[in-house]
């Protein structure tokens, strides 16, 4: 499994972390100041992910971007690469 977190200020502090199981079922797991928001549940053939979701009125964007042997993680909030 890979965790990725991050922590964001904007108008209050949140910490926003992904687990993912990458190599052996694709499954997702997005919190939220540890609060579970969105899960994926196992998928074969894992290309990736992009899931929106508001905190504080912004717009954030978890995306996992698959390369050849590996995942990039990218989390965005209100337009701007964290």
């Amino acid at each position: 499994m890979t965790t990725r977190q991050w922590s964001v200020e904007t108008e209050n502090f949140h910490a926003v972390r992904v687990d993912h199981w990458n190599t052996w079922s694709g499954k997702v797991h997005i919190y939220v100041d540890d609060e579970l928001i969105y899960e994926r549940p196992s998928k074969r053939w894992d290309t990736g992910l992009e899931h929106r979701f508001k905190i504080d009125g912004l717009p954030y964007i978890v995306r996992i971007l698959y390369r050849t042997w590996c995942y990039e993680y990218e989390l965005w909030v209100d337009g701007k690469l964290q």
